[in-house]
């Protein structure tokens, strides 16, 4: 089943790398955003049902700040991709709807098997 993905990363080319894998496993990308208050806009007017999301992103928020505010409205599931495996950060991020916490760099397989957690 096709899943609609937003990608919420402020690294253009990862977003470019992250927008082709999710792409080539067969899936549609939303919208690539780069900080929260746009990601917290495409939630709301695209209703993902999954979103890739950086912890470390553009503005005030950091990703698990932006998730808990989308869990207000919206049971979206996330994907974290994170360079950060600080235990404090996993634990917070747990606490938020996610299916997975990727350590970068990420491979299209991590992709697959983290969105795979859903099915």
């Amino acid at each position: 089943m096709v899943k609609k993905i937003l990608i919420v990363e402020d690294d253009m080319i990862l977003s470019m790398v992250n927008k082709h894998y999710v792409e080539t496993l067969g899936h549609q990308v939303v919208q690539s955003v780069r900080n929260g208050l746009d990601a917290i806009a495409a939630v709301k007017k695209h209703n993902p049902d999954i979103i890739l999301m950086d912890i470390r992103i553009e503005g005030e928020m950091d990703g698990i700040d932006v998730m808990e505010q989308i869990q207000l409205f919206s049971p979206v599931k996330v994907i974290y991709l994170t360079g950060n495996s600080e235990p404090a950060t996993k634990q917070r991020a747990e606490k938020t709807n996610m299916l997975d916490f990727c350590i970068k760099p990420v491979s299209i397989d991590d992709i697959k098997s983290a969105i795979e957690k859903k099915a």
